[in-house]
């Protein structure tokens, strides 16, 4: 049992050495893969803020051939609402 009583504290102190040394092995790991991230996290912001650029000259361009289609609709809605206003004058002249 004096044995047992002595032993105990040597098995226990090993487990947490090779505890501390597993969790240290593990810290790492995760430090070189948080460290990986990174780097392609900064790459896709790069990436992403080249592409910024071409989507505001879509943008630019789609709000460019909206204001063109809105005027051009608002041209014809106006002729044939004027075509039916004249038409309508003349019928209630008569």
């Amino acid at each position: 049992m004096e044995t047992a009583s002595q032993l105990m504290p040597i098995i226990l102190y090993l487990l947490l050495s090779v505890l501390v040394v597993v969790a240290i092995v593990f810290l790492y790991k995760l430090i070189i893969t948080i460290d990986k991230t990174n780097e392609v996290l900064d790459d896709v912001q790069t990436k992403v803020k080249k592409l910024d650029g071409v989507f505001e000259v879509i943008d630019k361009g789609s709000d460019a051939i909206s204001l063109i289609t809105n005027k051009a609709t608002d041209g014809i809605v106006n002729f044939i609402f004027k075509f039916f206003k004249k038409k309508g004058k003349d019928d209630e002249d008569e």
